[in-house]
C-alpha cells in the first residue's frame, strides 16, 4: 500500500511540475511577413449543383409566366398583364424578357416613364442578344415617342 501511495504521489507531483509550466510557443519566423488579416482573393466558388438547379427551375417559371402575361397583354388586359410579369420577375429577377413585356405593358398604359425604367433593365440583361437588340431599339423609341408627345402640347 505505501507503494502505491509513493507512485500516486510521484504522478500527482509529474503533473503539477508539467502542468505548472507556462507554454513556449516558438516566435514568428523573421522571413515571414506579418500578417494583415487581409486574404489574397482565390478562385470564385462553385455553387452547388442544387442552386444552380433552383435558378434554372425558377428561369424556367418566369418564362412560362412571361408566356401568360403575352397572352394577357395581346388579349389587351394590360393591367393583369403587369401584375403576371411582375410576378415573373419576383422568380427570376435577372430574366430580360419579363422587363422588355413589363416595358410594353407601360407603354400601353401611355406611362412613358414608367416604360423607360423598365427597358433600361430590358437593355441591361438583354443587349448581347442579337435577337433582342431590334425589339430593343424600336421599344426605345417608341418610348421616346410617347415621352415627347406628354411634354409637348
Amino acid at each position: 500500500m505505501k507503494t502505491e501511495v509513493r507512485w500516486c504521489g510521484v504522478g500527482v507531483a509529474v503533473m503539477l511540475l508539467f502542468a505548472c509550466r507556462p507554454a513556449v510557443i516558438a516566435p514568428p519566423s523573421v522571413l515571414e511577413p506579418p500578417s494583415s488579416g487581409v486574404r489574397e482573393p482565390g478562385p470564385p466558388p462553385q455553387r452547388p449543383d442544387a442552386v444552380e438547379d433552383e435558378l434554372r427551375q425558377r428561369e424556367q417559371v418566369a418564362a412560362a409566366l412571361t408566356a401568360q402575361g403575352r397572352q394577357r397583354l395581346d388579349a389587351g388586359q394590360v393591367e393583369k398583364a403587369i401584375r403576371i410579369f411582375e410576378q415573373a420577375l419576383s422568380q427570376s429577377p435577372h430574366y430580360g424578357p419579363g422587363y422588355y413585356y413589363l416595358a410594353e405593358s407601360w407603354l400601353r398604359k401611355n406611362n412613358g416613364t414608367q416604360a423607360r425604367a423598365f427597358h433600361d433593365q430590358a437593355e441591361l440583361y438583354l443587349h448581347s442578344q442579337p435577337a433582342w437588340r431590334v425589339r430593343l431599339d424600336r421599344q426605345q423609341k417608341n418610348i421616346e415617342r410617347s415621352i415627347s408627345e406628354l411634354a409637348i402640347p
